[in-house]
Order: C-alpha cells, then structure tokens, then sequence
C-alpha cells in the first residue's frame, strides 16, 4: 500500500479520453462562482497569468491613455498588488512575468490574515489588486469577506485563489478573478481555470504541449508501476524514473510563460470525473483524520491540526486538497510516513521572493507545517492505516 504523491492514471482510461469529444466542456464546481465567464487552462499559474493579462487590458480599455509615453505610465502605475506571505513560491513568478510590484501581507499561525495591517497596506500602498488565499478547505477568509467588498469599493481587484479549497461553497463570491489548479485535485496531465465577470484576455486553443506529454508519461507510469506485476528493482528503478520526470516537468513550469488551454485529454477525463463523490470522499477522509486527532494540541501531542474540526453546514464542504499538521519534529515525522509507503509533502518551501519578510508565526509554518494526502484515491482502508501509523509515530522514540 502506498499513500500519497503524484497522481497514477488507467493507460486505457487516457486512451477513452483521447478518443472522446469535450467540445462543450464545462464542470459544475467552478459554475458556484457565479461568475460570467470561464476559461480552462493548462495550469493554474497560467489562470494567474491569463487573469493578470485580463485585469491589465481591461483596465488600460477603461483608462484610454492619449499617448504611447502615458499609457505605458499608467499601465506601471496599475501594477500594484498585495500577497500572503505565506504562499507557494510559484504564484509569485507570474506577477514578475507581467511586471507587478509585489508587497506581502503576513499571515499567523491559523493561517489567516489581520484585518488591521491589511487596511493599513492598502492606505499606504494604494495597490491595484490583492490576492487571497483560503487555505486547505476552510474558509480563513471569512472573518473578513465583508472587508472584501469595502476594498473592491475602493477600486482594488480582488483575485481569489482556491487551489486548497475546490470545493469550499463560499469561495469566490465576492472576487473579481478566482483562480485554481486542477491537476492538484484530479488525475489529469494538466488543467487550470480561472473564472471572472470581467472579459477574459485570449481564446484558448485545447493544448496539446510538452507538459500534457510528459505528465501522461508519469502517471500512466506510476499506475503500472502499482499494479504491473514488475519485480522489487524493477519497480524500484521505474519509481525512480516517474519521480525524476515529474520534477523536471515541475521545473520547466517555473520557467514557461506561455499561458495554455486545457488539453483535449484531460477534458475528456475531467467531462466523466463525478466530482460530487470526490468531494464526499475527500470529506470522509478528513472527518477521519479529524477524529485521530482529538486531543491533540502544541503543548503534548508530537503533531496536531492546523485548522480547527468544522461543524453543521461548513463541514459538508470541507474536502481540502491535504490534511495539515503541525510537527515538532517535522523531517523525522516526514521520514517516518515514507518508510511506512506515505507520502506527505510539505507546502510550501520558502521562496527567495518572500524569505527575507517573515514574520515569527510564517516561519514556524514553514518549518513546521506537513500535508498528510486524504484524496479520493483512498477509503476507510488507506486512512485507517494511516491512523494507525499516526498513533505509531506519537508513541515511537523519535522526539525533535
């Protein structure tokens, strides 16, 4: 059994979506947006990219400047924009791409934002845009989506991104732009979208790229490296293959500006994916894991909950993209779990855009922060295991 990293595909499912027709594609999950217009792209740093290329033509239509020399002083004077530091270092390379001035705001260790220094920024810096980020399936924004709607009275486009909560219900509503990846959440070589009222920059041809290539590669291979009948090195060696190809893809990312649409193949996939039972089990997983957790907290326990166990009607849509911890020991707790077959990575590493502005409470989540997977690959089985590798590692002698 293993639990965790990237994603594993069926060769024959990709071979049904090569052949199936996605012409009119669409996923009902993005539609609770309630916004106008969607498109789907190859990645969710390309939906950054194509919302920040959609903000900037929109607002250089509005303004009309006379001149060649004052459009382009206007267009500089609109590139302002306010961004969590704590955030995944990649979010960041888009607005360099297209030339914004990046300020960070800082977050504690509940993973939200202060309403007080946020309304400062915004007095001092006069930014054009904030990005926000609710975090691991749990609304952090909502002590504050009133403020939302006073800030955007003041002209600041708000961009919204729900990479760690797909599924929250009340995401979005009030963005000018909501962004996410999709391949974070599904099986799929690549997808992305980003979804506004505004009228979005570019048409985007269904891509056929070297990512979608290369990703089709790594999953198909990984599905025959769990269930081929391969022996131990064999396996071993074709682990370290799928592996060594997806950080190479992962780094040809961090350099490709070029913003793509979604592939055929993954429309094809993502037109059959019943999202309602991910979500349910993404649900069930978490419910779980929330329930080997009790008790748990900084003061005697190895690990605990970031965020706290939601009830009623907001826990229904709890179904984050990772269950996070916090760790004393985080690299031995890491160690442990892949000794074991499961694989929790670490969100994020720190940047060089944002290291040398944290705060106390970022750098203890850097340090200190793990993701245990809970996706819709696995059931009752996976996270029962899990649990019971959990309750070994509290008990074992690995201490920080």
């Amino acid at each position: 059994m293993e639990i965790g990293s990237i994603y594993e595909m069926n060769p024959e499912a990709v071979r049904t979506a090569e052949e199936s027709s996605a012409a009119l594609f669409s996923l009902k999950e993005t539609e609770k947006y309630g916004k106008s217009n969607i498109a789907f792209t190859a990645s969710g740093r390309s939906a950054i990219a194509l919302a920040l290329k959609s903000f900037a033509r929109n607002r250089e239509k509005e303004n009309r400047p006379e001149t060649d020399g004052a459009k382009a002083n206007a267009m500089g004077a609109m590139k302002r924009c306010l961004l969590p530091a704590y955030m995944c270092d990649t979010v960041f390379f888009p607005f360099q791409w297209e030339g914004w001035e990046i300020q960070f705001y800082h977050i504690n260790k509940n993973l939200e934002a202060d309403a007080e220094e946020l309304g400062r920024l915004a007095r001092q810096m006069r930014p054009n845009l904030l990005f926000i980020h609710p975090y691991y399936g749990v609304d952090t924004w909502k002590p504050m989506r009133s403020l939302l709607k006073e800030w955007k009275a003041q002209g600041i486009c708000i961009m919204e991104d729900v990479t760690q909560s797909y599924y929250l219900e009340n995401a979005g509503k009030e963005a000018d732009f909501v962004v996410g990846s999709l391949r974070k959440w599904y099986s799929v070589p690549d997808g992305g979208f980003v979804a506004s009222n505004e009228p979005l920059a570019m048409d985007l041809p269904a891509g056929e790229d070297e990512l979608t290539k290369k990703r089709l590669d790594c999953l198909t291979e990984k599905w025959i490296y769990l269930h081929g009948s391969q022996g131990r090195e064999e396996k071993k060696a074709m682990k370290e293959n799928f592996l060594k190809k997806n950080r190479e893809i992962e780094a040809w990312l961090d350099v490709h500006k070029e913003i793509g649409g979604l592939s055929k193949v993954s429309a094809g996939i993502l037109s059959t994916e019943e999202e309602k039972g991910c979500q349910n089990r993404r649900n069930e997983n978490y419910r779980y894991l929330f329930g080997k957790m009790e008790g748990k907290s900084e003061d005697k326990s190895q690990f605990w909950p970031i965020l706290p166990q939601l009830m009623g009607e907001e826990a229904k849509t709890a179904a984050p993209l990772y269950f996070p911890v916090y760790v004393k020991d985080r690299d031995g707790m890491q160690k442990f779990l892949a000794e074991h077959n499961i694989y929790a990575p670490v969100l994020w590493p720190v940047g060089k855009e944002n290291e040398g502005c944290l705060t106390e409470d970022e750098r203890f989540i850097y340090s200190h922060m793990l993701a245990l997977p809970m996706d819709q690959r696995y059931g009752k089985e996976e996270m029962e295991y899990m649990g019971k590798v959990l309750e070994e590692y509290e008990k074992s002698d690995i201490k920080p």
